[in-house]
């Protein structure tokens, strides 16, 4: 099912207009395995931009270079798992992550790859409700609950 979706995407865009760079070769025999897919000249409306593909295809867009417009066409998917921004200038990568809608945001790296296993793994939208890892993803399985008194709380040592 997965393997139908990737290959439905990368089909799409391909006759949308899409360039395919690379498309590897898949092992022979049973499996659901996918070539690993480079395609460019992507435009922002098709799917394969603003849907969750989970396969190995590189998505390669261009846009006009400026911070707005990055930030714009990062945000504009009902979607928001994780996101990568790649700069030679810290401040401006930083400046612009802060500003992505999505769970990890990778500054110069793929975040699902280097983050540590302290850091909660949340989607932003529709990628999920919830999290896992690190304090913030172990907190939400436990029940806060107050105990409110005007006379002072003694633990009870029975």
């Amino acid at each position: 099912m997965q393997r139908a979706m990737v290959a439905k995407h990368v089909d799409s865009a391909v006759s949308g207009g899409a360039k395919l760079l690379y498309k590897s070769d898949v092992p022979e025999g049973s499996g659901n395995f996918y070539p690993v897919t480079v395609l460019s000249n992507l435009k922002q409306e098709m799917e394969i931009q603003k849907e969750e593909t989970f396969g190995p295809v590189v998505a390669i867009a261009s846009f006009d270079g400026s911070e707005s417009s990055a930030i714009t066409l990062a945000n504009d998917t009902p979607y928001g798992l994780a996101a990568c921004v790649y700069s030679k200038d810290a401040a401006k990568a930083r400046r612009v992550s802060r500003q992505i809608r999505a769970g990890q945001v990778g500054i110069n790296s793929y975040p699902l790859a280097v983050a540590p296993l302290s850091c909660p793994w949340v989607g932003h939208k529709g990628s999920g409700f919830g999290y896992h890892s690190g304090p913030d993803g172990w907190r939400q399985f436990s029940m806060p609950q107050s105990l409110v008194s005007e006379e002072p709380l003694v633990e009870d040592t029975a």
